[in-house]
């Protein structure tokens, strides 16, 4: 009988998604947002002779009302989340390449900014309204969108980001563990006080410099890991029948885990119920 002959697992492929050359630096924005405090971390990514990456802040904002310090966070996630968002708002406007909103139409600026948050829990839908209230404030007034020449949006799933940054304690223990990873990455003596929701902040930033490596073409600087659960080229079947399709499993691939914003102009149609005919008037905005 001949000797079995032990198969080889052959690593799967990557799909390197092509960079923006428009782009020469992208500015990244890692949030983990929360009900009672959110973190955050600013990072400067860049290509010079090499890349080159920078920390710019990182803390947590724990929105509270003057007059009612007690809020129910259960019941003011809209006015939490409002606040949250301002803040960062201001903070992403303040760290813009300069000139916000004086950029003309065909000189956009080679500044990229890119925000990787937390993929919120399907059934959690006090996340669910965070993470879009965050993304509506964010673009509310258009300065943030004239300021920079492409915006990215990057979702991580909390299970990817444990497992990719190799994390295990489980409850209390957690944060403790997670504090101490954020700090392989952030210097301690110029952030000595990352808390248990800065420290998430950091590791989402993380995500957003290993996307941004690959926007501005130099992937081959990404962790083997990293890399590859941003840009696995495995094709997997989803769905059954008539519902079935193909996805392709890099984080990158995924448009529900990586998409551009775009500022357009919108058309609704209003039915007015006080015409007695069926025509509708149509109103034009930008979003």
């Amino acid at each position: 009988m001949a000797p079995r002959v032990k198969k080889v697992k052959v690593p799967p492929s990557l799909l390197i998604p092509n960079p923006n050359p428009l782009i020469k630096r992208w500015v990244v924005l890692g949030l983990d947002p929360s009900m009672s405090r959110t973190g955050f971390a600013l990072m400067d990514v860049q290509v010079t002779d090499s890349l080159q990456a920078s920390w710019l802040s990182a803390g947590s904002i724990k929105p509270t009302p003057i007059d009612d310090p007690n809020m129910d966070a259960r019941s003011t996630v809209w006015i939490r989340a409002k606040c949250i968002a301002t803040y960062i708002r201001e903070i992403v406007k303040s760290v813009a390449p300069q000139g916000v909103g004086d950029f003309q139409q065909d000189r956009k600026p080679d500044t990229g900014l890119l925000i990787c948050m937390e993929y919120p829990t399907p059934e959690n839908d006090y996340l669910w309204s965070a993470n879009r209230i965050i993304n509506l404030i964010m673009f509310e007034d258009g300065e943030v969108a004239k300021a920079f020449g492409e915006i990215r949006i990057l979702l991580v799933n909390a299970s990817t980001n444990r497992s990719q940054f190799g994390l295990v304690q489980r409850g209390n223990k957690n944060k403790a563990e997670n504090i101490l990873k954020a700090y392989e990455y952030i210097d301690k003596k110029r952030f000595p006080e990352l808390d248990t929701e800065s420290c998430d902040g950091v590791l989402m930033a993380m995500w957003g410099r290993h996307a941004a490596s690959v926007m501005l073409g130099v992937p081959d600087e990404i962790p083997a890991n990293f890399k590859l659960s941003l840009c696995n080229a495995t094709q997997e079947g989803r769905g059954s029948g008539k519902n079935a399709y193909i996805i392709t499993k890099g984080i990158l691939h995924r448009n529900e885990y990586w998409y551009k914003y775009e500022r357009k102009a919108y058309e609704v149609r209003v039915k007015d119920a006080t015409n007695p005919t069926k025509s509708l008037s149509r109103i034009n905005f930008t979003i």
